[in-house]
């Protein structure tokens, strides 16, 4: 049984608190079936990643303001288009990683170099593995 929690990773080894996380030890599909049986709305329990990696978890390398914004950004696009399409649903979990890379771009007549981003949309049945999904969408 592999189960690794990463959402209260980074915490100090001391501190003034006790960390109380009832949901720690259960899978995905466990948690969904708690928020289920506690009546939350249906577009929280399904929502990517839910539960899965916050977003500190998704910027590769050092954590800023501007990457938090950048990939609160993309993100949003990602998932609204997997929305726009029909394919959320169809998706086990979804999210975009910002990579510690810049790629050269055009803006305008100027070349430009900007963050990368990773898309990943993962297909599941027992919330062990995974597999990846095609996501083909078109602007």
């Amino acid at each position: 049984m592999i189960k690794s929690h990463h959402n209260v990773g980074g915490l100090p080894e001391k501190m003034h608190l006790k960390l109380c996380e009832p949901l720690r030890l259960l899978f995905k599909d466990e948690v969904r079936r708690v928020g289920r049986e506690l009546g939350m709305p249906e577009h929280l329990i399904t929502r990517h990643p839910f539960p899965g990696p916050g977003l500190a978890v998704r910027i590769l390398g050092d954590i800023t303001p501007e990457k938090v914004s950048i990939l609160q950004d993309a993100d949003d696009i990602f998932i609204q288009g997997l929305r726009d399409w029909g394919l959320y649903d169809q998706v086990w979990q979804a999210g975009v990683i910002l990579l510690p890379v810049q790629s050269v771009g055009v803006m305008g007549d100027e070349r430009t170099y900007e963050r990368a981003v990773a898309l990943r949309a993962v297909t599941s049945t027992d919330a062990m593995t995974a597999d990846w999904h095609i996501c083909l969408m078109s602007s």
